[in-house]
Order: C-alpha cells, then structure tokens, then sequence
C-alpha cells in the first residue's frame, strides 16, 4: 500500500519535472510508414499490437525495425507460416482507451491480440485500485470481443529509465509503482485461460532496456515464443512452404517485364536501403551470360558487366553474404566498384530463388564505408528476398 501512497504524493512532482526538465522520449525516433508489417509465408497468422509505448516504435524510423516486425518475423520463422501484424497504437492512449478501440477492432480476424499498456497511465502515476478496474474491465472487453477463444498476451510495463528524466528518487518511485502495475496485471492474467501475461525483460547482454531495435527484437522472441505455443493452429511443415507448392520450373526471367514486379522491386529496395540506413540498395538477378539490375535505390551508375565479382558470393550462397570491409578481402579489393563508381566498403546480400530452388538473384544493401553487420538485420534482408520471390512467383 506504501507504494500507492508514495506514487500518488510524487504525481505534482513529477508532473513539474515533466514539464520544467527535457525528457527522452520527446527526442526518440518514431516511425512514420504503414502501422503494419508483414513476414510473407502461406497460411498467414494475423496479429494485432494495440497499445502506446512498444507498439509505437519510439527509438526506430521504421515499423519494421519495431516491435510489429520484429514480431511477424520471428513469428514466421517458428511456425513456418506467414504472419502479418496490424499496429494500433497512441502515445496518449490509455488502457480506458485501449478497451473502447477493443469494442470497434473486430477481433475476429485476429488470431492473437497482443497489448503492451502503460504510456499515460505510468505519467499520471495511476493508482492501484483505478489500474486494476481498468485492466480487469478490458479484459472482459476482449474476451467478449474475441469470442473466448482470442489468445490475449499482455507485455509488461519497461522501467522508466530509458523513456523519462527524472531525479533519482523520483525515478525510484516511478519504477517502484510501475513494478507494482505489472504485478496486478500478471495476477489478473493467471486467472483467465485464454490471457498470458509477458514480463518487459533486457536483453541477455544488456541490463538496461534502450528503446532500439535490438531490445524490440528480444521483446518479439520473448513474446513469439509464448503466441506460437497458444495458437490454434498447427504449424505447417517445411515441405509445405511457399516455394514448394509452387511449379517446379526453371526461372525464365519474363515476369520481370511485369509492371506490378516492377514496382513491388522498387518498393523493396526503397525498404532494403531505408530500413538498413546503408548508401544504396538493388535488386539484381542472373542467367547464364550475364548479371543484371531490376531496381536500385541511393545509387548512381552501375555497369553491368562489373556486377559478377559482388552478387556472385550471393547466387553460390544459400544463406547471407556480407562484406563489412571490402578492402580487407583480397576477392575484391581491386574491383572497380571498390575502387571508382558507387565506391563500396560494404555488402550484404541475400539470395532469391526460384521456385525449382535455383538461386537467380540476391537483395543487398551497400555502403560507402566499412560498418559491423548488425545480425537483427540479416531476418530483415530474407524477408525482403522472400517478397522477391512472392512477386515473381505469383504473376
């Protein structure tokens, strides 16, 4: 009760600190594209993120670098299936809020709903009893709404650290108060089948939780973990995969003729070269005589004729390629590419295949200075290369 108590005495003091002491949150990157993202695959489950805070992606440019794809991708990868995410999310929602936009959402297109409350109700120091009305009162909302047979999960609240400025003993209170929310909402969960509760923990390496895509991509594992188990159905074999299904016939490059093709790939390595933040971006395939560009982006001219010696490492790799210094490897240290032209340092590249399984292509990313491969990045470049395949697969 202590803990009550101290939260609502603070509220005027950190109100005055809110308003006097710049804060965090307001210099934090949010994304500005399509509140959905998208792991292609058959059969896809259907996810809602409602909520502010980790729904919103503070701290990324991208929804796809958020918690929202981050979740479609580690998804996909557990149950073999494809996942799309709808994101519902406002800084000033509240979980009030967050029951009336429950009421409209149609759950019934989902096949799990996924809430990370907090935002405003952590700023305005909520009391115990009005957060434990609340959260009760949209869970019924939910379970009404999803039929009963809904998989709810509820993400726990994060320590302040990274989101607010405060004193130190301010910050203690708020903590202390948000650990005693997260508390009532696990027990509120442990008594509903159909709801889980999922603790906001840092990465094993870290032991502050910084509002960037690393901590997203733990929070998405941490939570797919949990979705996989709690879903209806029953994950699809590797052998009923897309590329499978699909005719067994060699690639004969036509379909790239395709205006719908062609503008998916220009959307594709618009995302590649956004969402990894490199110089450029392309989408190359490959026949027998020669390399060839479909779409780049951030790039000026490219021959042709010199694309081999790069995309090459991808077309003969079943998995990612990445140069993080072009100048240390003797293969292409004296390539024109890394010499004159787009000048690159670094690459990564992913293959594309066929639908008999022959690898035709690759979508890399390259820059013009030697970086470090972030390895949450390498899910981002297969999902881009398996959007590749579904476009030229489905003409």
């Amino acid at each position: 009760m202590f803990r009550s108590y101290a939260a609502l005495l603070a509220w005027p003091l950190v109100k005055l600190c809110l308003a006097v002491i710049p804060q965090a949150w307001r210099t934090l990157a949010v994304p500005t594209d399509d509140p959905r993202a998208e792991a292609v695959g058959p059969d896809p489950d259907r996810v809602l993120l409602l909520g502010p805070g980790k729904s919103a992606g503070y701290g990324v440019h991208t929804h796809e670098l958020g918690l929202g794809g981050h979740l479609a991708r580690e998804l996909a990868s557990l149950t073999k299936r494809g996942c799309s995410v709808d994101i519902v999310s406002d800084p000033s929602m509240s979980v009030a809020d967050a029951k009336v936009v429950i009421g409209w959402a149609r759950l019934e297109k989902f096949d799990a709903l996924v809430l990370t409350l907090g935002g405003v109700d952590i700023l305005r120091m909520r009391s115990l009893l009005v957060w434990r009305r609340d959260v009760t009162a949209l869970l019924n909302t939910t379970e009404e709404s999803g039929g009963g047979t809904l998989q709810s999960f509820i993400v726990g609240i994060a320590p302040a650290d990274e989101l607010l400025s405060l004193p130190p003993l301010l910050l203690r209170v708020v903590n202390l108060n948000i650990a005693r929310l997260n508390a009532i909402s696990e027990e509120l969960c442990a008594g509903r089948p159909s709801v889980s509760f999922i603790p906001a923990t840092a990465p094993a390496d870290n032991q502050s939780m910084p509002f960037e895509s690393r901590t997203y991509e733990h929070w998405a594992r941490e939570l797919a973990r949990s979705i996989t188990v709690r879903l209806v159905h029953v994950a699809a074999p590797p052998s009923t995969s897309m590329s499978s299904n699909l005719s067994g016939t060699a690639f004969d490059g036509s379909s790239l003729n395709s205006k719908s093709v062609s503008t998916t790939l220009t959307a594709i390595t618009h995302s590649a070269r956004v969402v990894l933040n490199t110089t450029g971006a392309a989408v190359t395939f490959h026949d027998q005589e020669a390399h060839w560009f479909t779409s780049t982006s951030g790039i000026g001219d490219m021959r042709r004729d010199d694309a081999g010696a790069f995309c090459s490492s991808a077309f003969t790799a079943r998995g990612l390629v990445v140069l993080e210094d072009t100048l240390h490897d003797a293969r292409f240290a004296e390539h024109p590419w890394v010499l004159r032209g787009p000048r690159i340092r670094f690459y990564a590249g992913y293959p594309i295949s066929a639908a008999n399984g022959d690898i035709i292509g690759a979508v890399c990313v390259f820059d013009s200075g030697p970086r470090k491969f972030d390895s949450s990045h390498e899910t981002l470049l297969r999902e881009l290369a398996m959007r590749t395949e579904s476009a030229i697969q489905r003409r």
